[in-house]
């Protein structure tokens, strides 16, 4: 279906009309009289508004300054503004659902891409971009196949099945994919055996697997897988030389696909998600969560810095949803031990998964002080040390608390003694997460935003509108429990992706 390059949508002195009687903020936006010929949409997966004031925080401390996000806030050419995050069948979204509402301008059920329980599949933002003549671009720190670029993509039943998404994203229409997921590309992890590399060198893809091969690259098409799975955290990557030569930054992997997707006659859109930020946020893992905010937000700074130089760029930095509840807590007399709670995390050195494989399985009371204080700076007392030696045991001190009950839940609770910084779960949260927009078109992102409406805003920046189909929960419920029973239990193994990221959840 071809779309209409000029709707209803108008321009001037119309436009302020239409606005007078109660547009759309979409319908607004196309009514500008200057369009942003790029987009470039900015996602801290799973970032709640208390991990950007700890990052800002702590980068106060450590290094004297204000977080690169928040100094935005105080420009007069930057708009902020609020976004709703709920899903079609919660209050609590995931990501896939999440970045569906942004790829599709529909509340999708949890756990499905671009598509209702009922199998309707919906346009996505990047097959009307693409029609349109817009240049497209998706880049993660997670397996690019997952959630949250896919959802600006692809329609798929469950967003488990990774394999299944890669394949689809050769006919998607994205030229520029950069992430992690070496599993569902590669002939020898992938069950079908399908060498998907060399279907996208088939289909013009430049692929790159490393750090050196992707600087300085110039292709129209680019595939860079540089993980077998997720790329590390980065207080890992960058403590670590080896990880650090192999694998790119994200602002390193925003700069590269900048560069390869401006100059096009139509523009482009280009996704830049931290997703690693989500990650640690379920691992309750504070070192883990705010370096891969900084990583983003250095990403972000790219994508600033190209929008100030070319002045056709908007730029949009959000989050899909929150994730852990976490929180600097007051702590010590009038609240004093607070600052240098936060400030242990200058002594971090790694994430938890790190921590956990040397610990092992039956670790004994001084294993556990040893490692923590090599790794994270922190001094745990013995008792401290038997919780956390309990709770691997599976025999945990919140043993009757569901949200805290895990060894990494455990272990969260203990460290927050020193570092005073407590969590509320391992999961995602239903809280209202911040928006903040730069360059033509920035207007649009003002209030408090439904997620739904990402969708119509950016399709607007090219005077295009479309309306998918809608459904209600009721409706969409009662065609879940169908789906689930009519999929097919070896298709599902054989696409499943087998994910440990602990980022999602289904029953």
């Amino acid at each position: 279906m071809q779309l209409s390059r000029r709707s209803i949508l108008g321009a001037g002195i119309a436009g302020t009309a239409t606005a007078l009687l109660g547009v759309t903020r979409g319908e607004a936006f196309a009514a500008a009289r200057r369009k942003p010929k790029n987009i470039i949409f900015c996602v801290a997966d799973g970032m709640a508004t208390q991990t950007l004031a700890m990052a800002d925080q702590f980068q106060r401390i450590r290094d004297g300054r204000q977080s690169y996000w928040t100094t935005l806030w105080n420009r007069d050419d930057v708009h902020r503004g609020w976004q709703d995050t709920r899903s079609l069948n919660s209050l609590v979204t995931d990501s896939a659902a999440a970045s569906s509402t942004w790829g599709s301008g529909r509340h999708i059920w949890n756990g499905q891409l671009n598509m209702f329980p009922d199998g309707t599949e919906l346009r996505t933002l990047v097959n009307l971009m693409t029609e349109a003549g817009v240049r497209c671009g998706l880049v993660t720190t997670t397996t690019i196949t997952h959630a949250t670029p896919a959802g600006f993509a692809v329609n798929c039943v469950q967003r488990d099945l990774e394999p299944l998404i890669a394949e689809k994203y050769l006919t998607s229409g994205v030229e520029v994919l950069m992430g992690g997921g070496d599993r569902s590309f590669s002939a020898e992890s992938r069950k079908d055996k399908r060498d998907l590399y060399g279907d996208f060198e088939k289909a013009g893809f430049k692929v790159v697997k490393s750090r050196d091969q992707l600087l300085g690259l110039k292709s129209k098409k680019i595939l860079g897988i540089f993980s077998p799975s997720h790329l590390p955290y980065s207080v890992d990557r960058d403590n670590d030389p080896e990880l650090a030569k192999k694998v790119p930054t994200l602002a390193e992997m925003a700069t590269t696909a900048i560069e390869n997707l401006k100059g096009s006659k139509k523009g482009f859109l280009l996704q830049i998600e931290g997703g690693k930020v989500d990650h640690g946020a379920h691992a309750n893992d504070l070192a883990a969560m705010v370096y891969d905010q900084f990583a983003f937000e250095e990403a972000v700074k790219v994508a600033i810095e190209f929008a100030e130089k070319d002045g056709e760029t908007l730029v949009i930095i959000t989050s899909d949803h929150a994730c852990g509840g976490p929180s600097l807590n007051g702590a010590g007399a009038e609240y004093i031990d607070s600052t240098a709670g936060l400030a242990t995390l200058s002594n971090m050195k790694s994430s938890y998964a790190p921590i956990m494989e040397a610990l092992g399985k039956s670790p004994s009371i001084s294993l556990i002080q040893d490692v923590i204080e090599t790794k994270l700076g922190l001094k745990l007392s013995g008792s401290e040390a038997q919780g956390v030696m309990d709770a691997m045991a599976g025999k945990s001190p919140f043993a009757l608390a569901d949200f805290h009950k895990s060894s990494g839940g455990t272990l969260a609770m203990i460290l927050g003694n020193h570092t005073k910084v407590c969590w509320t779960s391992g999961n995602h949260t239903s809280e209202h997460v911040v928006v903040t927009a730069f360059g033509p078109g920035k207007e649009a992102i003002a209030g408090l935003n439904p997620n739904v409406k990402f969708f119509d805003i950016m399709l607007a920046t090219k005077g295009l509108k479309w309306s998918n189909p809608t459904m209600d929960f009721a409706t969409a419920k009662g065609h879940y429990a169908k789906l689930r029973a009519s999929l097919d239990p070896d298709w599902l193994e054989l696409y499943a992706s087998h994910d440990d990221c602990g980022c999602h959840g289904h029953e």
